[in-house]
C-alpha cells in the first residue's frame, strides 16, 4: 500500500511532464530562424521535416544568400519527406538567381508531388512569363484560379499576366468579373487600378485607388500609387503627402520611396530626395528622374 502511494505521484508527474516538454519543444521550433546555427540545429534534429529546411532557406534568402538557400533546400529535397512546398521554395530561389530552367524543372517536380498545389501553378506561371512563354504562363494562372476560386493571388497574377501580354481590354474585363464576386478585395481593386494606369486612364486609376483605401484605409501600396499619379499630375506637394503616408504604414515600400524622392526633388528638398532615391535604387527601381533634377 505504501509502495502504490509513491508510485502514483511519480507516474502522475511523468504524465504532466511529457505534455509540458512537448509544448516547450513545439514553441521553440515555431520561432523564426534568426541565424545559421539555429537553422542547422533544426534540420539536424528533424531531418525529415521539410518545414525546417524552408524556414532556414527563408532566413538565408532574406540575407541575400541565395546559393546557400538553394543548397539547404537541395538537402531537404533528398532527406525530408516529399514536399511540394519545399520544391516551390527551391524554384523561387533558383528564379531569384536567374536560373530559370532549374526553377522550371523543380516547380514541375512540385506539381508531380501535388498536381493541385496552387502556389506551384502560380510560380510556374511566373517562370513561364520570365522565359517569354506568355501563353503557358496565362494557362498556369488560370489553372490556379480554378483550383482556388477564393484565393486572390492567382486572380491578381492572371490580370497582371494579361497586362504583360498587352491584352489590356481582356485584363480590365477579367478584373471587373473577379470584383463582381469579391467587391471587398483590396488586391483586386489594386489590380484594376494598375490596368487603368497601363491604359493611361490615370483619373480612373486614381479613383480606383481611393476605392482601395475605402476598403482598407491602411493600404500602403494604394497611397504610394496615388503618390505616383500625383507626380504625373504635377501635384508634388500632394505626392509628398501620399508617399509619406505610405512609408508611415510600410517603411520599406520601394514605390513610396521612389516617388517621394521625385516629389522632394521637384520641391527642392534635394538631400531628402537623394536618401529616398538611393533606397529605391537598392530595391531595383530606376531613379534617373531624380538624378537628372538634383545631379549626382
Amino acid at each position: 500500500m505504501h509502495q502504490s502511494r509513491q508510485i502514483f505521484p511519480i507516474r502522475f508527474r511523468c504524465l504532466v511532464l511529457v505534455p509540458i516538454l512537448l509544448l516547450i519543444s513545439a514553441s521553440t521550433w515555431a520561432e523564426p530562424v534568426n541565424s545559421r546555427v539555429v537553422g542547422e540545429a533544426r534540420i539536424a534534429d528533424f531531418p525529415e521535416e521539410a518545414l525546417y529546411y524552408i524556414q532556414y532557406a527563408d532566413f538565408l534568402s532574406k540575407n541575400g544568400a541565395y546559393k546557400e538557400a538553394a543548397d539547404v533546400l537541395q538537402r531537404g529535397k533528398v532527406k525530408a519527406t516529399p514536399s511540394a512546398d519545399l520544391l516551390v521554395k527551391l524554384g523561387e530561389v533558383y528564379e531569384k538567381q536567374g536560373l530559370l530552367k532549374r526553377a522550371q524543372s523543380v516547380t514541375q517536380e512540385a506539381l508531380k508531388v501535388d498536381s493541385d498545389h496552387v502556389p506551384a501553378h502560380v510560380r510556374m506561371g511566373e517562370i513561364y512569363f520570365r522565359l517569354g512563354w506568355n501563353k503557358s504562363g496565362l494557362a498556369s494562372f488560370r489553372e490556379a484560379v480554378e483550383l482556388a476560386p477564393g484565393n486572390d493571388l492567382p486572380k491578381v497574377r492572371l490580370v497582371g499576366g494579361l497586362c504583360e501580354d498587352e491584352q489590356l481590354v481582356a485584363a480590365e474585363d477579367q478584373c471587373l468579373e473577379f470584383i463582381s464576386t469579391q467587391p471587398q478585395s483590396p488586391d483586386l481593386w489594386l489590380s484594376l487600378g494598375q490596368v487603368f494606369e497601363n491604359q493611361d486612364k490615370r483619373r480612373a486609376a486614381f479613383t480606383t485607388y481611393g476605392q482601395v483605401l475605402t476598403i482598407d484605409p491602411d493600404n500602403s501600396l494604394a497611397y504610394a500609387r496615388q503618390g505616383r499619379l500625383f507626380c504625373q499630375f504635377g501635384q508634388f506637394t500632394s505626392a509628398e503627402a501620399s508617399c509619406r503616408r505610405a512609408l508611415d504604414l510600410e517603411p520599406d515600400n520601394a514605390l513610396g520611396h521612389a516617388y517621394l524622392g521625385i516629389a522632394c526633388a521637384k520641391l527642392g528638398q534635394n538631400d531628402e530626395a537623394r536618401i529616398h532615391a538611393e533606397f529605391a535604387e537598392e530595391a531595383g527601381l530606376n531613379m534617373v528622374a531624380v538624378w537628372k533634377i538634383i545631379g549626382n
